[in-house]
C-alpha cells in the first residue's frame, strides 16, 4: 500500500496549517488575558452600564412614586377642602340664622353675629390644627400652580 508522495505532503501542509491556527489562537486567548489594561476597560464599561441603568430604574421609580404621592395628596385636600368648605357654608347659615333670630327677638344682634363667628372661626382653627397636612398641601399646591402661571406668561 504505498501512497503517492503528493498527498503525504498535501496533508502535511494541512496539519501545518491547522497547528499554526490552533497556536495562533492560543497565542491570541494568552495575550488578552495578559492585557490588564484592555480587561480593567472592560469591567470599567460594563460597570457603569450597569450603574446607569439601575440609576434609571430608581429614578422612574422615584417618579412614580411621587406622581401617586402627589395624586393621593392633592385627592386628600381636595376631600378636606370640600368638607371644610361645607363647615363654612353651614356656619355662615347659623350666624346668618342667629343674627336675623337675634335681631327679632333681642336686639342684640351684634353680639350675637360676634359670638357666632368667634365660634365657628374655633371650630374651624381647630380642624386644622387637628389635620394641618391637607391644608399646607393646598395651599403649597396653589402656590406651585401660581409661580408655574407667572413662568408661562413671562415667557410669552
Amino acid at each position: 500500500m504505498s501512497t503517492p508522495a503528493g498527498s503525504d505532503s498535501e496533508q502535511t501542509r494541512r496539519e501545518i496549517q491547522q497547528t499554526r491556527a490552533q497556536l495562533g489562537e492560543t497565542v491570541a486567548a494568552l495575550a488578552a488575558k495578559t492585557d490588564v489594561k484592555t480587561r480593567f476597560r472592560t469591567k470599567a464599561t460594563t460597570a457603569a452600564d450597569e450603574l446607569r441603568q439601575r440609576v434609571t430604574q430608581v429614578s422612574r421609580s422615584a417618579k412614580t412614586t411621587a406622581t401617586q404621592m402627589t395624586r393621593t395628596m392633592s385627592q386628600k385636600t381636595s376631600q378636606r377642602a370640600k368638607s371644610v368648605t361645607r363647615r363654612a357654608q353651614q356656619t355662615t347659615t347659623a350666624v346668618r340664622g342667629s343674627a336675623t333670630a337675634g335681631t327679632q327677638t333681642t336686639g342684640k344682634a351684634g353680639s350675637a353675629l360676634v359670638t357666632s363667628a368667634r365660634a365657628a372661626s374655633t371650630r374651624i382653627g381647630g380642624s386644622i390644627r387637628a389635620k394641618p397636612a391637607p391644608v399646607l398641601v393646598a395651599t403649597g399646591a396653589a402656590a406651585s400652580l401660581a409661580v408655574m402661571a407667572y413662568r408661562r406668561r413671562r415667557l410669552r
